[in-house]
């Protein structure tokens, strides 16, 4: 289901980084003899990881926001100002990741790494792909007027068991 896309994803990526890290640590301080390639690979899985977690943390409500103040307001005007966030943040999730971050993948076509030989595109796609999975969680939560995560109450996940 594409909404638990980002969280398998996710492990796949760090548990990817997990296992490269320490087949590398084993390789160069029992065997003498490192793996050349691990640190370029870590380094693509640690964005797709970062890229990814985004789109996670929009779903379980869980990044970081300064609200102290919004949340004295009276609860008419928190929930007006919290849609309004969430639009705000789907317009530049819009503007800044997808375009921007496709145009930053594409870029990336021609270059390759120096190790793997991997084409960028393969590493800066997880750009437009982690925004375009958040866009899908905040639609849904606009869509459907999610309450209880607009009140910042709870993330999308409780919609998995509906």
């Amino acid at each position: 289901m594409i909404t638990k896309l980002d969280d398998y994803l996710g492990v796949a990526a760090l548990s990817g980084i997990i296992i490269l890290i320490s087949v590398n640590v084993f390789c160069r301080f029992v065997l003498n003899n490192p793996i050349t390639w691990t640190e370029e690979a870590s380094l693509a899985l640690f964005i797709w990881l970062t890229f990814i977690g985004i789109s996670s943390g929009v779903k379980q409500n869980s990044h970081i926001g300064i609200d102290y103040f919004v949340r004295k307001l009276p609860e008419p005007w928190y929930t007006r100002i919290q849609l309004f966030r969430l639009v705000f943040i789907l317009l530049v999730t819009v503007v800044v990741f997808i375009f921007w971050g496709l145009q930053f993948a594409i870029h990336g076509m021609a270059k390759v790494t120096p190790v793997l030989g991997l084409s960028y595109i393969v590493i800066n796609i997880a750009v437009p792909i982690g925004s375009l999975l958040a866009i899908i969680h905040l639609m849904r939560i606009l869509i459907r007027r999610d309450r209880a995560y607009i009140m910042q109450e709870r993330g999308i996940d409780e919609w998995n068991s509906q």
